[in-house]
């Protein structure tokens, strides 16, 4: 069962105010919407939306506790919308969900363990994917996945999206065959790599003759 985090918001009823406004004053316009229920318009504080980001929970089921209200609401964040130059939150969608709702989400992965091609070989761990899209029922959803790098022995070892071990009922939606975690060469390995094969020398074509030779 997931753990469900609680978030305090506000109906937004103040329409005199603008978005742009109530940015201003620390407050971040939001909609919630889904299940056949009406779209409801409500505001969210900016160091609360923050404080829940900050604490990886923002892929978790959250209950919404809203201001005046006696009935709580279970819902998903479904997008942020976010300034493109200042990366600042300026609207959050959140959808109504049932905990046997089929529902897809990126599951954010965690890397534990010590990969000997790290410690024994030098190489270098490359994070390539930090979540993986799948599909689950909306009660089962997870704060993160474990992947177990301890495995990685050697320089070029790799993992891929099928090879990470999900939660019974998981179904990976990503591409199964997209890498997720890497040792590569140090850095200097590989310059030096590069440089050899820039200076390696490359045979010029040979023409081959056709036809009769000229002293036939």
């Amino acid at each position: 069962m997931a753990n469900q985090t609680e978030l305090a918001v506000s109906p937004r009823e103040d329409t005199a105010k603008t978005p742009k406004q109530l940015r201003a004053e620390g407050v971040i316009p939001a909609n919630i919407f889904g299940h056949g229920a009406e779209s409801q318009k409500i505001q969210v504080e900016d160091l609360a939306f923050e404080n829940l980001r900050r604490k990886h929970q923002a892929t978790s089921m959250i209950t919404l506790k809203i201001a005046g209200a006696k009935k709580t609401e279970t819902v998903l964040i479904r997008h942020v919308q976010r300034h493109p130059i200042s990366r600042k939150v300026l609207h959050i969608d959140f959808a109504r969900v049932n905990l046997k709702d089929k529902i897809t989400a990126k599951v954010p992965l965690h890397f534990e363990g010590v990969a000997p091609g790290v410690k024994m070989e030098g190489g270098v761990l490359l994070h390539l994917v930090e979540a993986l899209e799948v599909e689950c029922e909306a009660g089962d959803i997870v704060d993160f996945v474990a992947v177990d790098i301890s495995h990685m022995e050697k320089i070029d070892d790799m993992l891929l999206a099928k090879d990470i071990k999900l939660p019974s009922g998981y179904i990976l939606i990503a591409d199964p065959e997209e890498p997720v975690v890497k040792i590569t060469a140090p850095r200097a390995e590989r310059a030096a790599e590069a440089a050899e094969a820039a200076a390696t020398p490359v045979a010029a074509p040979v023409a081959e003759a056709k036809g009769e030779s000229a002293g036939a």
